[in-house]
C-alpha cells in the first residue's frame, strides 16, 4: 500500500512537471519521441499507437499562413525566416495539395499508412514526403516563433500563443497553433501491445523500452488532457464574450470552479493557465488568467455600466434593485455603496446637486 501511494505521488510530480513545461520544450519533446524509431514501429507497422483528435479541436487556420514574406526571403522573426529559406516550393506543394489531403495524410494520419501511400496519394515523390512531415515537425517545435505573443512584451511576462478561438458551422472551435496539440492525445492499444509480446514480435529488452515510452506518451496525454478542457471550459463560460469581443460580457469565474466542473485539481488549473494565452474570434490576444475575473470586479464593471447610462437613482437600494432586474445580478447595497465609492461616483443626491448646480452655473 505504501508503494503504490509512493508511486502515485511521484507521478502526480512527475505530471506537475510535464504541465509546467514551456511551450517550445514541450513540443520538442513531442516531437523526439515520435521521431523515434521505436515510436515508428509501433505507428506506422504494428499498430499499437494512434491518435485521437479532442471535441472541438483542429489545427488553427493560422497555421496555414505560411508568411509569403519570410518564404521569400522578407524580413521577419529570424528564427522562422532561417526554417523555411529555401522551402518555398515545398511550401506550394503543400498548398496545390489541398487542405482536405494535408488534413488526411499530415496533419491526422491513420495509423498503418505507409509514407509510400501518402505520397502516392497527393502525387508527391517519397522524398518530398518525407521533408514535409519534417517541416510540421519543426513549426510544432517553433510555433512560438511562427505565432509569437504579444502580450510578453507588454506585460513584461513571457507568454506563450497557444491556440486561436474561432467560429465554425457548429459554434466555436478550438484552433490549435502547434500540429502536436492538433493532432490529439496518443492512443496506445495496451491489448495489441501484449499479444504482440506474447507471440514473440518484441524481445524483453525491446518490450521495456516501449513501456517507458507509453509512460511518456502517457505524461503527454495528461499535460494534453487537461490544456483541452481547461480551454473547453473557458470558451464554454466565456461564450458571450467570443460572440461579441465585449469586455463587459466576461462572466465571474474562478478557477477552483473550473477544475470542479472539468474534474481536475484547481492547481492543475493554475499550471495550464500560467503564461498562456489565445486569440479570440476578432482577433485579439487575451491571457488564460484573464478570463477569470473576480467576482468583485465583475460586479463593479456592472455597477460603472449601469450609472453610465445616465439613468437616475434615488439611492444605492434604487441601483441594488436595478442591478438585479437588470442583470440578474443579486448583491446589498453596502457592496453597492462600496463599489460606487471604488469607482470614485458620488451618492445619489451629491450626483443631482452637482448636476443641477452645473445647470444654473452656480
Amino acid at each position: 500500500m505504501q508503494t503504490r501511494q509512493e508511486l502515485r505521488l511521484f507521478l502526480q510530480l512527475e505530471q506537475a512537471n510535464v504541465l509546467e513545461m514551456p511551450e517550445d520544450e514541450f513540443n520538442r519533446l513531442t516531437v523526439e519521441l515520435e521521431n523515434s524509431p521505436l515510436f515508428k514501429k509501433l505507428y506506422r507497422k504494428e499498430r499499437v499507437i494512434g491518435y485521437q483528435r479532442y471535441r472541438g479541436t483542429d489545427i488553427s487556420a493560422h497555421f496555414y499562413e505560411l508568411n509569403e514574406e519570410v518564404t521569400a526571403g522578407g524580413a521577419g522573426n529570424l528564427d522562422v525566416e532561417s526554417l523555411l529559406s529555401g522551402k518555398e516550393d515545398l511550401v506550394h506543394r503543400i498548398k496545390r495539395m489541398g487542405l482536405e489531403k494535408f488534413k488526411r495524410y499530415f496533419l491526422y494520419p491513420e495509423p498503418g499508412v505507409s509514407l509510400e501511400e501518402t505520397a502516392r496519394q497527393c502525387g508527391l515523390e517519397f522524398p518530398e514526403a518525407e521533408k514535409i512531415n519534417d517541416l510540421i515537425n519543426e513549426l510544432s517545435v517553433m510555433s512560438e516563433f511562427h505565432h509569437p505573443s504579444g502580450l510578453s512584451l507588454e506585460r513584461g511576462v513571457h507568454y506563450s500563443k497557444v491556440a486561436s478561438v474561432e467560429k465554425g458551422p457548429q459554434g466555436f472551435v478550438i484552433g490549435y497553433l502547434s500540429p502536436a496539440y492538433a493532432r490529439g492525445k496518443y492512443s496506445i492499444d495496451y491489448q495489441r501491445f501484449e499479444e504482440l509480446r506474447g507471440n514473440g514480435v518484441f524481445g524483453s529488452g525491446e518490450a521495456k523500452e516501449m513501456r517507458e515510452l507509453f509512460r511518456k506518451l502517457e505524461l503527454i496525454n495528461g499535460r494534453k488532457d487537461t490544456l483541452t478542457r481547461v480551454l473547453q471550459g473557458i470558451v464554454q463560460k466565456q461564450a458571450l464574450y467570443f460572440e461579441s469581443g465585449n469586455g463587459r460580457a466576461l462572466l465571474p469565474f474562478s478557477q477552483k470552479e473550473l477544475a470542479e466542473k472539468i474534474g481536475v485539481a484547481a492547481s492543475s488549473v493554475s499550471r495550464a493557465i500560467s503564461s498562456r494565452s489565445l486569440e479570440t474570434p476578432l482577433g485579439e490576444e487575451k491571457a488564460l488568467k484573464d478570463f477569470f475575473p473576480h467576482p468583485r470586479t465583475f460586479r463593479r464593471e456592472l455597477v460603472k455600466q449601469l450609472l453610465g447610462t445616465g439613468e437616475e437613482f434615488r439611492s444605492d437600494e434604487a441601483i441594488r434593485v436595478r442591478l438585479e432586474q437588470r442583470f440578474g445580478v443579486s448583491i446589498s447595497r453596502r457592496l453597492v455603496a462600496d463599489l460606487r465609492k471604488e469607482l470614485r461616483m458620488a451618492a445619489a443626491g451629491k450626483r443631482k446637486k452637482t448636476a443641477e448646480q452645473r445647470s444654473t452655473g452656480g
